[in-house]
């Protein structure tokens, strides 16, 4: 890591809890707090959060601040690193709500996670926005407190699915793999229902455990029963290692998709030309063009965030970018920091960000769909619906690769 963001993990790891630079003298302060993965196996993600709360954040002290009726606010993040762990986040947001007296709560990243975080908002009735967590579980307990940037995790493949009946011919058996994850089942689950009602048939349905590194078994299934499309709902770490053993087992699906990995810049890093050809699926991508609220677009912030970091953005950074603009938007609208104001002006957002335009169902999800990617030429493009390049398909197998 380099620049601020390294700086900000060293801080976090060496004090507990870290205050964003930026703010400008004499104003009164908001705090959002934040349990989020600083390090454990949710970190890599974890980081493209941080990123982006931590650059809306600058954004809009540099910007004049937060106005509440007559007064002008700076704004600032107390994080604490939950090292992965849901019990130690959930506490630590406890923490935050009683100890560092934050006005309004960030959601950490995973749905294992937020789920119990977000019970502690509800008992406290103080609004979290995240964008990191979309399985259904989150939003069907009737919690007036959450809100997320996610679209529901049973309709990530939608997309994907639809972009299957275009070619010609379309595949007809698919295999779904999905981690003993939260959000990973809720993807399977939704997905086995969309591909039955489309006509496909789901020749494999397997759970694997959270965190897996050896694929060996279910490689060789999909192998042996000649699946022509390989749906994997899991995290980064799961979508490299399926990747690598895929080619050391030369197993050639005509299509492998993962919900979380390749959209990630150091997911085409860590496997360089391995990577070409395998798709992906977001809410954002950063070929969409969107007018923004902080920034002025989506073409404006990626150059921006580009520059800062040196990656490029993926949809977890522009979620998490959303989650602040609407944390702004809705108090500059409640004209009071009540917190149980500030939710009902979360609830009626209607705001375009360079997310896209971010209104809330009743539940507090987002209403929002996923895009299907691809890898091309080490790039991620959006490849369905629309999108600057055409779907690669069938991918070639690894053996007639250059």
């Amino acid at each position: 890591m380099k620049g601020l963001a390294r700086c900000l993990l060293i801080t976090a790891l060496g004090l507990g809890l870290v205050f964003t630079v930026g703010t400008f003298a004499n104003a009164k302060v908001i705090k959002l707090g934040c349990a989020i993965s600083f390090t454990g196996k949710d970190s890599r993600t974890g980081k493209l959060y941080i990123d982006s709360y931590n650059m809306a954040v600058q954004e809009i002290n540099k910007s004049g601040g937060i106005k509440v009726g007559d007064a002008t606010y700076s704004l600032k993040i107390v994080y604490y690193d939950d090292k992965s762990d849901p019990s130690e986040s959930s506490r630590l947001v406890e923490k935050l709500v009683n100890e560092d007296k934050v006005n309004f709560l960030l959601g950490p990243y995973s749905s294992g996670i937020t789920i119990p975080d977000s019970i502690v908002a509800q008992r406290y009735r103080i609004p979290m926005i995240q964008g990191g967590g979309a399985s259904g579980k989150i939003f069907s307990r009737g919690n007036k407190y959450i809100f997320g940037t996610l679209p529901p995790a049973g309709q990530y493949f939608g997309s994907t699915l639809d972009m299957l009946k275009t070619f010609m011919p379309a595949p007809k058996t698919i295999a779904i793999l999905y981690s003993d994850d939260k959000f990973d089942i809720s993807v399977a689950e939704g997905t086995e229902k969309l591909a039955k009602k489309m006509g496909f048939d789901i020749v494999l349905y397997e759970k694997y455990a959270e965190g897996a590194s050896d694929f060996t078994s279910v490689l060789t299934k999909i192998k042996s029963i000649n699946a022509s499309v390989v749906l994997l709902a899991g995290h980064t770490e799961e979508s490299l290692n399926f990747t690598q053993q895929a080619k050391e087992l030369n197993v050639c699906p005509k299509l492998v998709s993962m919900t979380v990995g390749p959209s990630e810049a150091d997911f085409r890093k860590s496997l360089g030309k391995d990577a070409e050809y395998v798709y992906g699926v977001a809410s954002w991508s950063p070929q969409m063009n969107f007018t923004g609220y902080l920034f002025k677009d989506t073409k404006a912030f990626v150059s921006l965030f580009k520059k800062q970091f040196k990656y490029d953005p993926d949809y977890h950074n522009a979620s998490g970018i959303a989650d602040i603009a609407v944390f702004k938007d809705a108090i500059e609208r409640a004209k009071t920091l009540d917190p149980a104001k500030v939710r009902d002006a979360i609830a009626a957002t209607s705001l375009s960000t360079i997310y896209g335009q971010v209104k809330f169902s009743p539940n507090g999800q987002i209403l929002g769909t996923s895009v299907a990617l691809q890898i091309q030429g080490g790039e991620v493009l959006q490849v369905y619906p629309g999108g600057s390049e055409k779907p690669v398909y069938p991918v070639p197998c690894w053996k007639d690769r250059n």
